[in-house]
């Protein structure tokens, strides 16, 4: 559903006194009276604002919302949850702090959301507001902040913490090369500030760092300056248009360092066909989901059965995109977790996050599944893998951070 109209939290008929019925409030803001069937089922829609970067900098994580809706789309047309629809309100903010607080006061105060869905860490700045109004949000995001759920109690995240991801990579690389020389490419933001904390705790400090603005191209002065250090083992963490930039760019003036790539911008998409396999072969990263355009999954049921869903949506020229698929293992966690809430308000969700438990998700690697932990997060199972020029290879047993101390 797409309409944009004020909807209440879900409740039931309470029995007052002898024989008065009342329908109670609906919102953890108050509202409209839920709605029915034609035999008496409360079918009032679950209202979830997405504010999403469509435009701007960031415009290239679009795919992810087209994910998200299919998924969606998908649980409406199998009967919603326990009969209640989900409505998705979306807006785009253009990877903007100021135009995204705008979109979800207009979520909140208009639409009654009781779920807000945000790209990124300029989801930080969404915090305060919907704090103040009790809604829950999850973020498609790695930064640290946005596990504070002490100081932010409804707030949750959906990628795995990078500072987690930060000290795994230095442990390998402590391990395979305790001599190396560590170079670091990342946005200049938080996520960078995040994983060179990991990196640190790992005991890994680069001994150069390039950090750049979403969306620069050119790094060529940046590989100049690692090579004069030189660095022989590079970590990047940084998305499209940049990844594949840069690794097209190491190939091309023939220089070989060892590559560790992050979980989230090592696909296909945003790297390798960028780059091209032979710029990115022989890399490394530490996986937890499957990338739709890997041949190694061209036969995995979980991938099948997304494509079809992608392509009946009319969204079959996504389906190949990371963060398309990474939006539609986002949508069937939310649902998973509404499925089991126990009230279907901003609370109810969040609560029922909390308690999922080895949930299956069409998105993770084999042998990987959703469980809750702390900090909010329910992503803590990693894979090392190897780029051979035409896939990513597993190098290693799954791996679980709580298990290796490093949460």
């Amino acid at each position: 559903m797409t309409k944009s109209i004020r909807r209440g939290t879900l409740t039931t008929l309470a029995l007052l006194g002898a024989a008065t019925l009342v329908l109670s409030a609906c919102t953890a803001r108050g509202g409209d009276a839920p709605s029915s069937d034609g035999a008496g089922k409360d079918t009032t829609p679950i209202v979830v604002g997405v504010s999403w970067p469509q435009s701007g900098p960031a415009g290239s994580v679009a795919p992810g919302l087209t994910g998200l809706e299919t998924y969606i789309e998908e649980t409406n047309e199998a009967g919603g949850v326990n009969g209640h629809p989900i409505e998705l309100v979306t807006a785009d903010d253009a990877y903007d702090p100021a135009r995204l607080v705008e979109n979800q006061r207009k979520f909140v105060e208009k639409d009654g959301a009781i779920l807000v869905v945000n790209f990124g860490g300029i989801s930080i700045a969404g915090r305060d507001y919907l704090k103040q109004k009790g809604v829950a949000g999850v973020s498609l995001a790695a930064n640290s902040p946005l596990g504070d759920v002490e100081n932010y109690p409804l707030q949750r995240a959906f990628w795995p913490d990078v500072a987690w991801e930060g000290e795994l990579q230095a442990q390998w690389i402590a391990e395979q090369n305790p001599n190396a020389v560590v170079g670091y490419v990342g946005f200049n933001n938080d996520l960078s500030e995040s994983q060179l904390a990991g990196l640190a705790a790992g005991g890994i400090v680069p001994a150069e760092q390039a950090l750049v603005a979403p969306g620069t191209s050119d790094l060529s002065a940046q590989v100049s300056q690692f090579q004069a250090a030189g660095v022989d083992t590079l970590v990047v963490n940084i998305g499209a248009p940049t990844v594949g930039a840069l690794l097209g760019y190491i190939h091309q003036i023939g220089w070989k360092p060892t590559l560790m790539l992050g979980s989230t911008t090592s696909d296909f998409t945003a790297a390798i066909n960028q780059a091209g396999p032979e710029a990115v072969e022989g890399a490394y990263a530490f996986k937890w989901y499957m990338d739709p355009s890997d041949p190694r999954f061209a036969d995995d049921e979980r991938y099948l059965a997304y494509a079809d869903a992608m392509t009946a949506q009319g969204h079959e020229a996504g389906i190949g995109d990371s963060l398309a698929i990474s939006g539609y293992g986002m949508g069937a966690a939310i649902v998973g977790a509404l499925k089991q809430a126990e009230t279907l308000d901003s609370e109810g969700f969040a609560a029922a996050w909390d308690s999922l438990s080895g949930l299956e998700n069409p998105l993770t690697l084999p042998g990987i599944s959703f469980d809750s932990g702390p900090f909010g997060r329910i992503v803590f199972q990693f894979e090392l893998n190897r780029f051979d020029g035409a896939s990513w290879q597993p190098e290693a047993d799954i791996v679980d951070v709580r298990e290796l101390g490093i949460v």
